[in-house]
């Protein structure tokens, strides 16, 4: 799977995962958002309110986070493929912005 299909998923279909998947997605931006905060409170805060401390969730991340999404991309076409809309160009069938676009970012085809 490349990396436009996975982010595509990631972006689009988050919600389909499990639980423990979107709390390893928090932790992941609540580390992201701590790690720029000058005030050592507030860092504090961030990771209290948005991290996790739980095992299994944090070896979800454990290979990183693109190997995460990766892992969830596919986890969420495996169980829940009838769910998720792959928005094809039917001109040239590359991958569009979003499931609800009409218009090609690649060749500017137009179907609405």
């Amino acid at each position: 799977m490349d990396r436009e299909l996975i982010d595509y998923i990631i972006t689009h279909y988050m919600g389909l995962l499990g639980q423990k998947e979107k709390i390893a997605q928090k932790h992941h931006l609540s580390t992201i958002k701590s790690e720029n905060a000058d005030d050592s409170r507030l860092k504090d805060m961030i990771l209290g309110q948005w991290g996790t401390e739980d095992k299994e969730t944090l070896d979800l991340l454990d290979n990183g986070y693109q190997d995460f999404k990766r892992k969830s991309a596919e986890k969420i076409l495996r169980e829940q493929r009838d769910k998720v809309f792959i928005n094809n160009c039917p001109n040239c069938n590359r991958l569009a912005r979003t499931p609800t676009a009409k218009q090609c970012r690649y060749c500017g085809h137009d179907w609405h």
